[in-house]
């Protein structure tokens, strides 16, 4: 059984919202490489990909969960994936304290983290709140 409307129609913004912040994080992360804190090993090439190959999971996801394979747990499993990897971002403050960062970064990451959260709260009720409410009532 695919998810009802309503359902898929929020979840597409939040998947429009997560790949917007990511694309706003990750082109100013390539464009000043320099001022985000990184790993000593990581480069603009490793950033363009991880986000390439980041990104088709939401499409992916959402194709799942459309075609009725949320309860099943492959589109979850894959939408709470692109989430995680979304939440990745956060790694930054690993590597520089809060008050060494930009604040347009901060706003970048943490825009992206939130988005990501949201969206993994979302995918969990959509896979878990409804069948809480039918047992209620059935």
């Amino acid at each position: 059984m695919s998810a009802p409307a309503d359902r898929l129609r929020i979840l597409r913004w939040l998947l429009a919202a997560n790949v917007a912040a990511s694309i706003l994080h990750y082109v100013d992360n390539v464009l000043f490489f320099a001022q985000y804190p990184e790993p000593w090993w990581i480069d603009t090439h490793i950033i363009d990909a991880f986000w390439f190959a980041m990104t088709p999971l939401a499409w992916l996801g959402y194709r799942l969960v459309r075609r009725g394979r949320m309860q099943a747990g492959a589109g979850a499993g894959v939408l709470y994936l692109y989430a995680a990897a979304g939440l990745l971002v956060l790694g930054h403050y690993r590597y520089a304290p809060w008050c060494g960062i930009a604040a347009r970064i901060h706003v970048f990451i943490l825009l992206e983290a939130i988005a990501a959260l949201v969206l993994a709260a979302w995918v969990a009720w959509m896979q878990f709140g409804g069948r809480r409410a039918r047992l209620a009532h059935g």
